[in-house]
């Protein structure tokens, strides 16, 4: 009898996993812009539209029989979630901390530390126990009820789309078609002006924009992939989110060009998630993951599917 060799990673399947899941979201996503469109811009819709990637997520693995472990629930090893919370760090306090000492930006804003003195209650403490104060309370106190919002991507773009098209076209590839899946589905936001800057040109923002997602992409990837949980991916995007737009931002006082850089949609935090993009690349081809599958490693390219051979 001839033996039969079979594709580790399931590609073919993977395959139709994806077209259904992009169908789901194009569905999924639509159907809740108009909600939004609808509802004014409440926060209720604006959480349905981030659900819209986990929602499809979780009718396409049941439709085509993927166990909802497979998303990766596991909240261990401890070190992987600390990753996540550390990693957005490591990339935004160097990028701003560039932006003020060449006069890009102006720190701390005063606006910024009147909120914060009001919010914390603190009228009387100096200015930079105010400012740790405030990058605590963003960046832990109020981690886990941003994880609800991240949850609702993760689920969809880590805990779905990476694992399968990892599956389907290798590792690499799934993180610059993930990345840029990812960062198309902001597309509408960003086009209707309800998700984005002012006073830069489009097109520079979505330049901007499109290098940072992808770049970041390949970071949370990899940290799904090695972690084999969704749980560090939803930690990292949720922390991202805080500082960047809670935090760094509000912080720095613009001194003429400073929206040119400072921002999701400026450039200044682009060299900085390329380069920690760069690293997790160079390291994706020996990486060992625990997945929800059990023990491997992280296919760099997709295995061949061999046919099996007619018996002589």
């Amino acid at each position: 009898m001839a033996r039969e060799k079979l594709s580790r990673w399931g590609g073919p399947m993977a395959k139709r996993r994806f077209i259904l899941y992009i169908a789901l979201l194009s569905v999924f996503t639509v159907a809740a812009n108009l909600v939004a469109a609808r509802a004014g811009g409440l926060p209720a819709s604006s959480f349905f539209i981030m659900c819209s990637p986990a929602l499809a997520a979780i009718v396409a693995s049941i439709l085509t029989r993927r166990s909802l472990k497979a998303i990766g629930w596991r909240p261990w090893p401890v070190k992987w979630l600390a990753a996540g919370w550390v990693l957005p760090i490591l990339y935004a306090f160097p990028a701003y901390v560039l932006v003020w000492i060449t006069g890009l930006g102006s720190v701390p804003n005063p606006t910024f530390l009147e909120r914060a003195r009001l919010i914390l209650d603190m009228p009387t403490e100096p200015n930079w126990v105010v400012i740790v104060a405030a990058f605590g309370f963003i960046s832990i106190v109020n981690l886990l009820p941003a994880m609800i919002f991240s949850l609702g991507e993760e689920i969809g773009w880590r805990g779905f789309l990476v694992p399968e098209l990892t599956k389907w076209v290798g590792f690499r590839k799934a993180c610059l078609l993930s990345g840029s899946i990812w960062s198309a589905w902001h597309l509408p936001g960003v086009l209707a002006g309800s998700y984005g800057s002012s006073g830069t040109p489009l097109a520079y923002q979505l330049a901007c924009f499109t290098a940072m997602v992808i770049a970041t992409g390949v970071v949370l990837a990899w940290l799904r992939m090695k972690s084999g949980s969704i749980w560090p991916a939803a930690i990292m995007h949720a922390t991202h989110n805080g500082i960047i737009q809670a935090f760094f931002g509000p912080i720095t006082a613009d001194t003429g060009l400073t929206r040119y850089f400072t921002g999701e949609f400026g450039i200044a935090l682009v060299p900085f998630t390329l380069a920690l993009a760069w690293y997790c690349w160079r390291r994706a081809g020996d990486a060992e993951i625990t997945s929800a599958e059990g023990p491997g490693r992280i296919v760099t390219e997709p295995e061949p599917t061999v046919s099996p051979r007619p018996s002589k």
